[in-house]
């Protein structure tokens, strides 16, 4: 079997294992359908013309806030344990180890792709769990929406922008792994990535509002901020085809790019081991190897 499968299995194995991980891609949309199942005993629907008159509300904005946190949770949480992972191997000098069994690409990619499995299953549960939701809540506007063309067109992109979403900033946080000495130090600097994660959700009212804005536009392209606010505008219809076309190639490229220099870090951190880094040194190591 291919090394890279043997990492990416073991890392899901691993992270499946977790508790915070089954708490948010099982636990959570589970006992939130269930208290949908609960209000829908009642027999209480909204129609389509309750929904219209919904999104004139200037609360309307939760739908597509909700939306934001979930996926940010969602790509983020698989993202994180890529941190955790590596930082922890390093911290217990098991990167050498494994450095030594595996070739730095095979690690990393495997690394990626494990997490990767977790993560579309997280999100394939929340599709599920929002999809049943619906159809519980609001069976005439599941009929209208999740049978049209123009459904199945925003889940294909909700899962490009997750998938391209979690490369990215798994990758980030690998680099700051590889990077730092310690896993409290790595959780430090990782942190900060939040703040790109949760801007989306947190400007979901001024996008509900006016998704039209520079503002939008600039976060909708932004690699850091594209995936989730891509979403919350698919979600409002507000999109437009060159935003998306422009969004997914910078995302690809960016992510293209972090993961090749991530490797290069990889090997730089076994071949400079009991070293300090330096800008100057990365730089060089990045370029010419």
């Amino acid at each position: 079997m291919d090394k890279t499968v043997i990492v990416a299995l073991q890392e899901f194995k691993m992270n499946f294992a977790r508790r915070e991980y089954k708490f948010f891609a099982f636990a959570l949309p589970a006992v939130l359908l269930f208290l949908v199942f609960l209000l829908s005993l009642s027999g209480r629907q909204f129609s389509l013309a309750e929904f219209s008159l919904m999104q004139k509300s200037y609360y309307f904005f939760a739908f597509p806030s909700t939306i934001a946190m979930v996926f940010s949770l969602a790509i983020f949480l698989s993202a994180n344990f890529m941190l955790q992972g590596i930082a922890k191997e390093k911290e217990n000098k098991i990167l050498e180890i494994l450095l030594s069994s595996v070739s730095f690409n095979q690690l990393l990619l495997g690394k990626i792709l494990g997490l990767a499995i977790l993560g579309l299953i997280q999100f394939s549960t929340w599709i599920i769990a929002g999809t049943m939701i619906v159809w519980l809540l609001a069976p005439e506007i599941f009929a209208r929406i999740f049978f049209s063309f123009i459904a199945t067109q925003a889940i294909l992109l909700y899962l490009l922008f997750f998938i391209l979403g979690y490369l990215l900033y798994a990758s980030l946080l690998a680099a700051i792994g590889v990077l730092t000495e310690t896993r409290g130090e790595a959780q430090q600097i990782g942190s900060l990535l939040t703040v790109f994660a949760l801007l989306p959700a947190l400007s979901t009212m001024f996008i509900t509002s006016d998704s039209t804005t520079m503002y939008a536009k600039a976060i909708t392209i932004f690699p850091l901020t594209a995936p989730i606010t891509a979403m919350i505008r698919i979600f409002l219809g507000t999109i437009t085809l060159w935003e998306i076309i422009l969004s997914l190639s910078l995302l690809l490229v960016s992510t293209a790019a972090i993961i090749f220099v991530t490797a290069k870090l990889f090997r730089a951190e076994t071949l400079m081991y009991g070293k300090k880094f330096s800008l100057k040194s990365l730089i060089k190591f990045v370029f010419t190897g």
